[in-house]
C-alpha cells in the first residue's frame, strides 16, 4: 500500500552495480527500468544509485545519486517508498567482503528510511566466510520478495533459511535492436576472455586458442569492460590468439552491430552468453564461474573445460545455438507480476 508514503517524490529507489562501466550490469539496469516501466512505474518516479550519477542520467534518462555519498543516498532512500536490488551478483565474497558489507548496510538504511527492500534477478555466491553469509542473510531476508536467477543461487538461498523465487537473468527481458542485414551470417566469431588469476587465465588461454585459430573468418575480441579491453588487446598482441581486433561494447548499437548475425562465439562473461542467447548466436562458454556454466546448461551451449587435441574447427557451435528456457513474453510476464505485487503493498 502506498498509505504513508504519497509525500514521497520517488517509487524505486534502484541499486546494483550501476555506473562502473561493465556492460552487463548496464543491460541489468536497462532490463530494471524497462520492467518498471510495464508495471506502470515511469523513469521520472525513479532514482538510480550509481558509480557515475551523471552518466547514468544521461544514458537512461533517469533520476541518479552517488552510491558513495551517504547524505545522497539517505536522501534518496527517504524520499523513496521502495529499495530495488535490481540484479546481479551483489552478494558474494569472491575478491572480498567489500560487497556484502556495502549492500548489507544498505538495506539496513534503506528500512531505517522506510524504504521498502526487494530483490529482482539476483545471484548469490559464492560466499566462502561465515560473515559473508551472516551478510546476505541478514539483507536478503529483509527483501519482500527475493527472486533469483540460477539454481546454485536457490541452493545458497536455502543453504540461509532464506525463501527466494527461482527466475532467470533480468536482461534476458530486454527488447534488443537489430542491425541492418540481420539474419544473415558474417562470417566472424565473437571471442570475449575477462581477467582472472594468472594460473587460470594461462588455462583459459589454452582452451580458447584452438578454438579461435581454427575458425575460418574474423575473430573479434569483444570486451565488456574496460578491463576486458586491456586483458584482450594483450592476448592480441601477444599473438597466442589471433584475434584480429577488440571492440569494447558500450550500448545497444554496438550490441546490435557485433551480435547481428554473426557466425558463432566463445566466452567468459555471464552476459557475454546471455546477449548470444538473445541474438541466437551459436555459443560455447568458458565457465570461470558457477553462474556462467548453470546458464549454459540453462540454454543448451557447451561449456569447453578440456583442452581439444584435434579440434575440429568451429562447428561444434553450429549445432548449439543457445535457446531460452522461455519466450521472452513469459519472462517478462514472470517478472511483471511479482514487481506489480511488490508494487500494490501485496507481498
Amino acid at each position: 500500500m502506498r498509505d504513508g508514503r504519497k509525500s514521497r517524490r520517488w517509487r524505486v529507489a534502484l541499486a546494483g552495480y550501476y555506473g562502473f562501466g561493465n556492460l552487463g550490469d548496464e543491460l541489468l539496469l536497462r532490463a530494471s527500468l524497462e520492467c518498471l516501466e510495464r508495471c506502470g512505474v515511469p523513469r521520472d518516479a525513479v532514482v538510480v544509485l550509481s558509480n557515475d550519477p551523471e552518466g547514468t542520467a544521461r544514458d537512461c534518462s533517469v533520476a541518479a545519486v552517488s552510491r558513495w555519498s551517504l547524505s545522497e543516498v539517505r536522501r534518496a532512500l527517504s524520499g523513496s517508498e521502495t529499495l530495488l536490488l535490481g540484479g546481479g551478483g551483489l552478494f558474494q565474497d569472491s575478491t572480498s567482503l567489500r560487497s556484502c558489507l556495502w549492500y548489507w548496510g544498505l538495506v539496513r538504511l534503506a528500512r531505517l528510511c522506510g524504504a521498502r527492500p526487494w530483490a529482482l534477478g539476483q545471484s548469490i555466491g559464492p560466499l566462502r566466510t561465515r560473515a559473508a553469509r551472516w551478510l546476505a542473510r541478514g539483507a536478503l531476508s529483509s527483501c519482500s520478495v527475493l527472486h533469483v536467477r540460477d539454481e546454485p543461487s536457490m541452493r545458497w538461498a536455502g543453504r540461509l533459511g532464506l525463501r527466494a523465487i527461482r527466475g532467470e537473468d533480468l536482461a534476458l527481458t530486454l527488447s534488443m535492436p537489430a542491425a541492418s542485414g540481420a539474419g544473415e551470417k558474417t562470417g566472424k566469431l565473437l571471442l570475449n576472455l575477462r581477467p582472472v588469476s594468472n594460473d587460470e587465465m594461462a588455462g583459459f588461454l589454452a582452451l580458447a586458442a584452438p578454438c579461435a585459430n581454427a575458425f575460418r573468418g574474423e575473430v573479434i575480441g569483444v570486451a565488456l569492460s574496460g578491463e576486458d579491453l586491456a586483458l584482450m588487446e594483450q592476448v592480441r598482441q601477444g599473438g597466442g590468439i589471433r584475434i584480429s581486433r577488440v571492440v569494447l561494447a558500450k550500448g545497444m548499437e554496438d550490441i546490435a552491430s557485433l551480435w547481428s548475425g554473426a557466425a558463432a562465439a566463445l566466452g567468459m562473461r555471464l552476459h557475454f552468453a546471455v546477449l548470444c542467447a538473445l541474438y541466437r548466436v551459436p555459443l560455447a562458454v568458458l565457465p570461470y564461474d558457477p553462474k556462467v556454466a548453470a546458464f549454459a546448461g540453462r540454454v543448451g551451449a557447451p561449456c569447453i573445460s578440456a583442452p581439444q587435441d584435434e579440434f575440429p574447427g568451429i562447428s561444434w557451435a553450429v549445432a548449439c545455438c543457445p535457446q531460452l528456457p522461455r519466450t521472452q513474453e513469459m519472462l517478462r510476464a514472470d517478472v511483471d507480476g511479482l514487481c506489480r505485487r511488490v508494487l500494490a503493498g501485496e507481498v
